[in-house]
């Protein structure tokens, strides 16, 4: 199924790969947004700053989140999605997608 969103990447820079992980960082300023994406692997985020977020669904769900440094979330792939920084510091985390063996 293609996505109604033009597609980026999962985060804002790709820090490492190999055959089975890939580790990005994503920042983002306050106001700003991640691009449209699509998580085809299952990942991992840690928490790198305390921030709160908003995620956008592309079938017009959402949720908002207030990550803090250290804390972790596993999430399975799923439907495109963007996520903003609504708060008023910078938003850090580490992203860790799980490659399949």
């Amino acid at each position: 199924m293609a996505s109604k969103h033009k597609l980026g990447d999962v985060a804002t820079k790709l820090l490492f790969e190999n055959d089975k992980v890939k580790i990005w960082e994503l920042n983002l300023a306050p106001g700003e947004s991640s691009a449209w994406h699509h998580h085809t692997m299952d990942y991992i985020t840690v928490g790198l700053t305390e921030s709160y977020m908003k995620r956008e669904m592309e079938d017009g769900a959402g949720d908002e989140t207030h990550p803090i440094p250290g804390q972790w979330r596993y999430a399975e792939k799923h439907q495109p999605h963007r996520v903003t920084n609504v708060g008023k510091t910078r938003h850090r985390n580490i992203l860790i997608e799980l490659k399949e063996s």
